[in-house]
């Protein structure tokens, strides 16, 4: 994964190196593999990955941002983060540096958890609690990330809102 991750890099930044016209342009990356029993996933940037389990979700990956590290080292809260004025000043991106560090980690997981992989677009305008509260097994996944997207847009939307849920169901089972 982590070799992946680096060769797109390569390709990026060499692209840009021969573009003018996208010298500076970087892009976030969030990717997750996934089986029964584990996850791998690993971030550059400000896209986030998310686990829900039945007793809580939590952010599996850390902000690659200004605004990320305010946070991190006590300089601000959560909830300031989302309004501060420089909160889209991205620190790490694929693309803008010849090499590039990489978050990778693996975690158990257990049937009935979600995973969310999303952009910043989402992030932006919906709280980690609202998030949270839509993810239902009582809602498809399509209904799920149509109803996110939607909410987000309603909310100003500037930003691309990407999104990709994947829910660990029963062995057999049909559920989305």
């Amino acid at each position: 994964m982590e070799a992946t991750i680096l060769d797109i890099n390569s390709h990026l930044n060499n692209h840009a190196n021969e573009n003018k016209q996208c010298v500076g342009m970087g892009t976030t990356l969030v990717v997750a593999i996934c089986n029964e029993q584990f996850i791998t996933v690993a971030n550059v940037g400000d896209s986030r990955i998310y686990l829900k389990t039945p007793e809580e979700m939590k952010q599996l990956t850390d902000d690659h941002s200004l605004v990320g590290e305010l946070v991190r080292s006590g300089q601000i809260t959560e909830d300031e983060a989302m309004f501060h004025p420089r909160k889209n000043v991205v620190l790490r991106a694929l693309g803008t540096e010849p090499s590039i560090k990489v978050d990778i980690d693996t975690i158990n997981w257990d049937e009935g958890s979600y995973l969310l992989l999303c952009s910043d677009g989402l992030t932006d305008k919906l709280m980690d609690e609202e998030i949270n509260e839509k993810l239902s097994p009582e809602n498809k996944l399509e209904d799920i990330a149509d109803e996110l997207i939607r909410l987000a847009n309603e909310r100003g939307g500037e930003d691309n809102i990407t999104i990709t849920i994947v829910h660990h169901t029963p062995e057999g089972s049909d559920q989305e």
